[in-house]
């Protein structure tokens, strides 16, 4: 099956929400990970555990794959980075993959580099460099640093694609990004892991789409109950996970003070698994937000055109 590399080349925004779920494994939705596709340009937002087989299945364009922006370092956003650098190096990549994040990303770019060392090389020595050329095998990470904390950065403007980090609060993950994607007058913004702020409003202002995360505390709670009695320590984690993010109904509610079009929900947790449970999941978002609301699954596809 071929590569959808045609898209691009289209002048449309195009959207694959490559994984949908949170860090609790199931067989719906693996970890998160958003990939934009723009007037040349292939950009993948986190790589969560699972997500990078989910890019191959869409055939997505990965010989073209332009850079990662990463919205911090949970496991569940960073775990398929190797798998991302070293599938799109061996599909065709023929340039260093870049990869956005905020402070520390070095080490984590470096660590990766480090775990793949070996196969790099293996790679190399049986195919040769005119094949897997050596330079484009290792990743290079791009510090974001954000200069005021209540304004965006602009930390990638290329073919009219242009995005901006701001901060969002996900203590004590600090520091944590979410993202602004603007492209002919269109605008995307991913809340990356965090809890509502005013700050989180002003930046997911106006926008065509929005990715938020959202966790429900009703499902999570019923887990808790259980968990106290057979594992403390998840239970335990299970409560702690509620202080750092948005549950459904905040979600709704930064769309609505944002007055976004559209509202997507990601980072899915916990896992819904029959419609009882995605109701739970559900309630109470239409008392608050009228727009589009959808309930996000692995590989969908949105194409947004330019006005």
């Amino acid at each position: 099956m071929l590569s959808q590399e045609k898209l691009l080349e289209d002048g449309k925004l195009h959207i694959f929400l490559v994984g949908s779920g949170g860090p609790f494994n199931n067989e719906k939705r693996v970890a998160s990970s958003i990939a934009v596709i723009a007037n040349g340009e292939f950009i993948l937002f986190d790589v969560g555990p699972g997500t990078y087989r989910n890019v191959d299945l869409m055939r997505l364009p990965v010989a073209r794959l332009s850079c990662i922006f990463l919205t911090h370092f949970h496991s569940d956003h960073i775990g398929d980075l190797g798998e991302a650098n070293m599938m799109s190096w061996t599909s065709g990549r023929s340039k260093s993959l870049e990869v956005y994040g905020p402070k520390g990303v070095d080490k984590v770019v470096n660590g990766f580099k480090m775990a793949y060392e070996f196969d790099t090389g293996y790679r190399i020595a049986h195919h040769g460099e005119e094949i897997v050329p050596s330079e484009a095998g290792v990743p290079i990470s791009k510090t974001i640093t954000i200069q005021d904390h209540n304004e965006k950065e602009l930390c990638f403007d290329r073919n009219g694609v242009k995005i901006y980090a701001f901060e969002v609060d996900h203590s004590p993950v600090n520091p944590a990004v979410g993202y602004r994607i603007e492209y002919e007058g269109l605008v995307v913004a991913i809340t990356g892991d965090t809890i509502k702020t005013d700050n989180l409003v002003k930046h997911c202002t106006n926008a065509d789409i929005l990715f938020s995360e959202a966790i429900s505390f009703d499902l999570l709670n019923n887990m808790i109950t259980l968990a106290e009695k057979l594992n403390p320590r998840v239970a335990k984690i299970l409560t702690d996970i509620q202080n750092y993010h948005m549950n459904p109904v905040s979600a709704a509610k930064l769309a609505k003070e944002a007055q976004v079009k559209k509202l997507v929900f990601v980072h899915i947790t916990p896992p819904l698994l029959n419609k009882n449970v995605e109701t739970i999941y559900l309630k109470g978002i239409s008392d608050v937000f009228d727009g589009e609301v959808i309930l996000g699954e692995d590989r969908m596809k949105f194409i947004l055109e330019p006005n």
